[in-house]
């Protein structure tokens, strides 16, 4: 039996904590669902806005406590020297199905109120809570979201060329937040009806730090979330017939404006096979740094890198 206990609401207001609770006590129903984990309810407090839960069950139905999420990707983590290791609280597939981790709710909640007090536009994060039965417990996050707000998609954006466009955008925002913000990560992107647009999922970010971080553990960390950026262009462009060949490049035209398809695939087989693929079959700092240098991306990364991070 997975019977609800206990629903715990953190931050959020009297009546959006009522609204959540009822959701979870199986009280209110007419949820919409927003991919596989998400949920908009009826705004308590605010029209024009739906509540989202993120991590409100899977397909708008029960958490499946107990069974993982296997969707991917990995998170990776990387030493002073640039050598990757697992983050297994921050991947993916450390949720249960249709619920969000104890990390990815807290994180959200951390990082997008942070961004908020510096003026970048996210989308807003009221709270985060947890939801319990007596073997196991589930997190969530809950959002304002305005109905004209969409996230970025082929279809949205109007075109593929429209889509790559908004993809190189987020990835120059990617790249923004680490050089200015100290938060390495990747999200996705929200537009709104005025052409405003924001910043969403920032749950995948960490904070960097000198004191941990050296040049090369900035630059391997950049490159990791570049790379899922990467991949989900490819993904969500794979069905158009009219997508380009180097669609898949396109995000790293936020470190190079002439990236092409032999960058990216210089930078997957010199950095991304040999170092981020789990586990590593050998490591050395110094191979690393000269592996990085000889891609153009790499090389570039390492010159934007703020001299605040040691130097190999």
């Amino acid at each position: 039996m997975n019977e609800i206990v206990d629903v715990e609401v953190r931050h959020a207001s009297p009546a959006v904590e009522r609204r959540v609770k009822a959701w979870f006590l199986s009280q209110f129903k007419g949820a919409a669902a927003d991919g596989n984990r998400s949920i908009h309810l009826p705004h308590p407090e605010r029209p024009g806005y739906a509540l989202k839960i993120k991590g409100a069950g899977y397909n708008a139905g029960p958490i499946r406590f107990g069974t993982y999420s296997r969707t991917g990707p990995a998170a990776l983590a990387f030493d002073f020297e640039g050598r990757a290791a697992s983050d297994v609280a921050s991947g993916h597939d450390n949720a249960y199905l249709g619920g969000a981790s104890f990390q990815q709710a807290v994180t959200e909640y951390n990082v997008s109120r942070l961004l908020a007090d510096r003026g970048v536009a996210v989308v807003p994060c009221l709270g985060y809570g947890r939801v319990a039965t007596k073997d196991h417990t589930a997190w969530f996050s809950l959002f304002d979201w305005h109905r004209g707000w969409s996230s970025i998609s082929v279809a949205e954006a109007g075109s593929v060329q429209a889509y790559l466009e908004s993809a190189a955008r987020l990835a120059g925002e990617m790249l923004r937040l680490a050089i200015e913000h100290e938060l390495i990560g990747y999200c996705g992107l929200v537009r709104a009806a005025e052409g405003q647009y924001l910043l969403k999922d920032l749950h995948p970010f960490r904070r960097a730090d000198p004191i941990t971080m050296s040049q090369l553990s900035w630059v391997m960390q950049v490159i990791f979330a570049l790379n899922i950026r990467c991949r989900a262009t490819q993904l969500f462009t794979a069905a158009a017939q009219d997508a380009p060949a180097d669609a898949i490049s396109r995000s790293l035209r936020a470190v190079l404006p002439d990236a092409s398809q032999a960058d990216y695939e210089a930078l997957r087989a010199r950095i991304v096979k040999p170092y981020m693929t789990l586990p590593l079959q050998s490591f050395d700092p110094r191979a690393l740094f000269q592996a990085l240098r000889d891609t153009r991306v790499g090389g570039a990364l390492l010159e934007l890198c703020p001299s605040r991070y040691t130097r190999w």
